[in-house]
């Protein structure tokens, strides 16, 4: 389908409060996006018809923080995401930063839900013994 056509559905649907807004969308690229173009609350995802190699998008907590997450199934660490009809983003598991901002959070049908843990880097966690 049409991306506009869908933009169009998804904001209707947001206006008549049968959704609530998503934070994230995603966009099909057959390339890799330079970091300059990479626009805030959209999820690019790098691959092709049958194929999905990356995951790329801006940092919720600090815009500044590039994202990439593997999707190619014979890497490890790995991740999944599927779009919705409305082009909603859900990534399986959830989405963790050891550096920079230390943002830990799902996202879920294009919505992000913060773990408790956002913003402690490790060793921190640690020393409180929240890390399992």
């Amino acid at each position: 389908m049409v991306s506009w056509f869908k933009k169009l559905l998804r904001e209707s649907a947001v206006a008549l409060g049968i959704i609530r807004r998503p934070e994230l969308v995603g966009v099909l690229v057959g390339d890799h996006p330079l970091p300059d173009a990479l626009e805030s609350g959209k999820v690019y995802i790098v691959g092709g018809p049958g194929y999905q190699k990356w995951a790329v998008f801006r940092c919720p907590k600090h815009e500044d923080e590039i994202i990439q997450l593997s999707l190619m199934q014979n890497r490890r660490p790995r991740w999944s995401i599927t779009l919705d009809f409305l082009d909603r983003p859900t990534i399986h598991p959830s989405v963790r930063q050891l550096d920079g901002a230390f943002a830990h959070f799902w996202v879920k049908s294009g919505r992000i839900e913060w773990c408790s843990d956002t913003g402690h880097g490790l060793s921190v966690l640690r020393d409180t013994g929240r890390v399992k």
